[in-house]
């Protein structure tokens, strides 16, 4: 299961053009994220977490830093999977990251380019 796992989002990764970063799908669309994204920081390790919506298909968003604050964007889902209503955790990883997470925070950049403050909470 992980290696399909690990398949996909390659290939979500490929069909996403991972050459640009830019706005993509809005973390408000309940087809895709049943609520708004937010940033986990638990231990030594921190990453996003969202629950899937209405559509099910499986995503990960790309991070990149900006300005010096962490953005998101969901490009592209893949057509395999139904995972309606189940959790998803992804890692950020890289001292560049963290650092632009902790000293900027993390953002959404929606499709009409404006800008969603995700919210940030610590788990034991």
């Amino acid at each position: 299961m992980k290696i399909r796992m690990i398949l996909v989002s390659l290939a979500s990764l490929v069909s996403s053009g991972c050459v640009s970063f830019e706005p993509g799908i809005s973390c408000r669309d309940r087809d895709y994220f049943a609520e708004t994204p937010v940033i986990v920081k638990r231990g030594d390790a921190t990453f996003i977490r969202w629950r899937y919506g209405s559509m099910g298909f499986y995503f990960s968003p790309e991070y990149k830093v900006r300005n010096g604050s962490l953005y998101f964007s969901l490009q592209a889902t893949t057509s395999s999977g139904n995972l309606k209503g189940r959790e998803m955790k992804y890692e950020i990883k890289g001292n560049h990251e963290i650092d632009a997470l902790k000293n900027g925070g993390a953002y959404w950049w929606e499709p009409d380019k404006t800008i969603v403050t995700l919210k940030m909470i610590e788990e034991k």
